[in-house]
C-alpha cells in the first residue's frame, strides 16, 4: 500500500510539472502575441510621421504631430510598450532617412519618461537607461535635461540600474555630466561599482575623448579612491598624452599605491624616458613589503631599451619573489635575450633564476604544443590580481 501511494504521488508530480510546462508555453506564446500587437500598433504611428517628416527635404519643416507626441508618452510610460517600441527601434534604425529626425523630435517625449522611469521599480528603470544607451539617442539631440534625470538613477539602490545609468550617460552625456556622475557614484561605498565595471562603461564614451580627459584630471581628487584607479586604467586604455600628470601620480609618495601601480603600468604601455629612473629604482628595490612595485616594473621595462635596464631585470631573476622574476625573464625576451643566454650570463648558478628559466622553458613547450592543436585552450600562467 505504502509503494502504491508513493507511485501514484509521484505521478500527480509529473503530472503537475507537465501542465505547468504547458501554462507558461501557453503564456510565453500569448506574451509573444501581445508584443507582436503593441509593436504593429507603435509601427502604424510611428510610420505616418515619417512619412509626414520625410515630405520635405530640411526634415524639421514639418513637426511631429502634438497628438503622437501625447499618445506616445502614454504608451511608452508602460513598460511592456516600450519593450515593444526598443523592438521597432532595431527595424527602423538606418532603414528609413526621416529616422534620425524622428527621434530628434522626441526629445520632450524621452524627458517626460526619463521622470516616469525614476519612481518606478528598479528593474524598469534599469531597462529604460538600457533603451537610451542601445539606441544611442545621443546623436540627435541635445539632452541636457535627459542627463540631469539620468544623473539620479544612479543614486538608486540597484546594481543594474547604476550600471545602466552610467552606460546611457556614456552614450549621450556631456564630459561634465560624466565627471558628476562619477562622483555621485563615490559618495558612499555602498553606491560604487567595480572600478572595472566603471573602466569598460568610460571606455563606451564616444564623445570628446580629449576634453573628457581634461576634466577628469582636472577633478581626480574630489573622486573616491576606487573610482580614480578606475580613471587611471580609463586614461591608460585612451592613449600616451597624459604622461606627465601620471609621472607626478607615481612621483607622490603620498598617493595610495594602486594609483602608483596604473601609473607604473601606464608608463609600460606608453615607454616615456623621464619615468625610466623611476621605473629602475622600483625594480631595484629589495624590501620584501614593496614587492608589487617590483613586479609590475619589471613587466613594465619591457618597452625600456638600454643595457642599464637589462642588468636591472638579470638581477631581478635571483629576486626570491616568484613574480618578480616572471616579470624580469619575460622582459628579457622581450630585449631579445633568449632563455639559453639567461642561461649562461646567470651561470645556472641561482637556484630561483634557474627554476624560472626551467618554467619559461616548460610554458613555451606547452604554449607551442598547443597551438599545434586545433581545438585546443591556450595555455597562460597565472598572475596574481593587482601585478
Amino acid at each position: 500500500m505504502g509503494a502504491e501511494i508513493l507511485l501514484y504521488g509521484y505521478g500527480l508530480v509529473c503530472l503537475s510539472m507537465l501542465v505547468f510546462n504547458l501554462l507558461y508555453s501557453l503564456h510565453l506564446r500569448s506574451g509573444d502575441r501581445r508584443l507582436t500587437l503593441r509593436a504593429d500598433a507603435l509601427r502604424r504611428q510611428v510610420t505616418e510621421q515619417l512619412r509626414r517628416i520625410g515630405e520635405h527635404p530640411d526634415g524639421l519643416s514639418r513637426p511631429v504631430q502634438a497628438g503622437h507626441l501625447r499618445w506616445m508618452r502614454r504608451r511608452l510610460s508602460r513598460v511592456s510598450y516600450l519593450v515593444a517600441f526598443d523592438r521597432l527601434l532595431d527595424e527602423l534604425e538606418g532603414q528609413d532617412a526621416a529616422y534620425p529626425a524622428y527621434i530628434q523630435q522626441l526629445q520632450p517625449v524621452s524627458l517626460y519618461l526619463s521622470l516616469v522611469y525614476r519612481k518606478r521599480e528598479n528593474t524598469q528603470a534599469a531597462y529604460y537607461c538600457h533603451f537610451l544607451a542601445k539606441h544611442k539617442l545621443r546623436r540627435y539631440m541635445e539632452m541636457d535635461q535627459t542627463q540631469q534625470v539620468i544623473l539620479s538613477y544612479l543614486r538608486k539602490d540597484s546594481l543594474y540600474c547604476k550600471i545602466n545609468a552610467l552606460k546611457a550617460l556614456c552614450s549621450f552625456g556631456s564630459p561634465s555630466v560624466l565627471v558628476d556622475a562619477l562622483r555621485v557614484l563615490g559618495d558612499g561605498p555602498e553606491s560604487q561599482l567595480h572600478e572595472k565595471v566603471v573602466t569598460e562603461a568610460l571606455l563606451s564614451y564616444t564623445g570628446d575623448t580629449r576634453a573628457l580627459i581634461q576634466l577628469l584630471w582636472s577633478r581626480l581628487d574630489d573622486f573616491s579612491l576606487q573610482i580614480q584607479r578606475a580613471v587611471l586604467d580609463y586614461i591608460r586604455f585612451q592613449g600616451g598624452d597624459s604622461c606627465a600628470p601620471m609621472l607626478e601620480i607615481l612621483r607622490d609618495d603620498g598617493r595610495d599605491r594602486e594609483l602608483r601601480f596604473a601609473a607604473i603600468r601606464y608608463f609600460g604601455r606608453y615607454p616615456y624616458p623621464p619615468a625610466r629612473p623611476l621605473l629602475l629604482d622600483f625594480l631595484r628595490d629589495s624590501e620584501p613589503t614593496h614587492w608589487e612595485f617590483s613586479a609590475i616594473s619589471a613587466s613594465a621595462l619591457a618597452g625600456y631599451p638600454g643595457q642599464d635596464v637589462v642588468d636591472a631585470l638579470l638581477r631581478a631573476m635571483n629576486s626570491a619573489n616568484w613574480y618578480i622574476r616572471s616579470n624580469a625573464s619575460a622582459s628579457l625576451e622581450a630585449h631579445g635575450l633568449t632563455y639559453e643566454e639567461m642561461f649562461r650570463v646567470l651561470d645556472g648558478e641561482d637556484r630561483y633564476a634557474r627554476e624560472m628559466l626551467t618554467y619559461r622553458l616548460e610554458l613555451r613547450r606547452l604554449t607551442g604544443e598547443a597551438a599545434a592543436e586545433p581545438d585546443a585552450k591556450p595555455v597562460q600562467e597565472e598572475v596574481p590580481a593587482g601585478v
